[in-house]
Parts: structure tokens; sequence; C-alpha cells
């Protein structure tokens, strides 16, 4: 992250709110921000906690009743959406 701390890959400058089923996240020092739907949140709450990404996909796939494989990918690219906009780096283990 340019300039900025991050813990468990999180971004210290970003916040986050959840609203129903979805987050809204925000990185203070970009003002980028990003809108996740209710399978994001459950991510993006499993990240937040520190969870590894293999036990993300594990506990992503049990709870929506999807391939562990697919589980994967959707992880991978949620983290890689949020590395884009600088929310998380991709040191997430």
């Amino acid at each position: 992250m340019a300039g900025g701390k991050t813990h468990n890959g999180i971004s210290e400058a970003v916040t986050w709110r959840k609203t129903g089923e979805e987050a809204v996240i925000l990185n203070l020092e970009t003002s980028e921000y990003y809108s996740a739907n209710d399978t994001g949140t459950f991510i993006w709450e499993l990240l937040s906690a520190g969870k590894q990404r293999a036990k993300v996909a594990e506990a992503l796939a049990a709870e929506y009743g999807i391939t562990e494989e697919q589980a994967a990918l959707d992880t991978e690219t949620f983290i890689e959406d949020l590395a884009r906009l600088k929310i998380l780096t991709q040191e997430i283990k």
C-alpha cells in the first residue's frame, strides 16, 4: 500500500460498515470504495477477522453450497478487486 500500514493485509486507512446483508468498504487515503453484496460481505468479514484465503474459501463453499474450487476462485477474484482499490494487499495468505 502506498505509504500505508496494513493489518492482516488490510490497509489501516480502511473503514467499513455493514448495512443489511451488504458492506461498504472505504479506503480513507484514496477515497476508493467497494460495495460488497452478501457473498462479498461474507468473504470480507472472514478476511477482516484474519482468516487465511483457504479457510475463507472453505467457509464460503459450506455456506453457499458451492464447490471448493469455485469458492477459491470467488475468494481470489474478491481479493484481486479489493487489491486494485488498495483496500487489500496480495499478502493475505
